[in-house]
């Protein structure tokens, strides 16, 4: 339910009478995981930025990669050719960005 209001646009501003916003609240009644989403998501500057991270991080390591590679830290893959294709030979950063934008991953509802 977290995950759905705050991918529909809810704020992690909003306080109780109490004062606690919604990370207190999740913290004081033991909900761990949501504490941890929260104060990612907090981290991130809101659900947008939440959810495109692990595709930034994924565009930081392809811009990585042939330096990886000089150094030995990177070999090509052998089992999975249409995967490194996707990864390498997509040149134009733009067109790898809309390319990943289809792949879902945990965080993305």
């Amino acid at each position: 339910m977290c995950k759905l209001l705050l991918s529909r646009g809810a704020s992690l501003e909003p306080r109780a009478n109490s004062g606690e916003d919604a990370e207190a609240i999740a913290r004081r009644l033991g909900h761990i995981t949501m504490v941890d989403l929260l104060a990612a998501v907090r981290a991130a500057g809101g659900w947008a930025g939440y959810v495109d991270a692990p595709r930034k991080e994924l565009l930081a390591l392809r811009r990585q990669l042939p330096s990886l590679r000089e150094r030995g830290r990177a070999a090509p893959s052998s089992s999975v050719r249409v995967h490194e294709r996707l990864f390498v030979a997509l040149t134009d950063d733009d067109v790898f960005v809309h390319a990943v934008a289809f792949w879902r991953g945990p965080r993305d509802l």
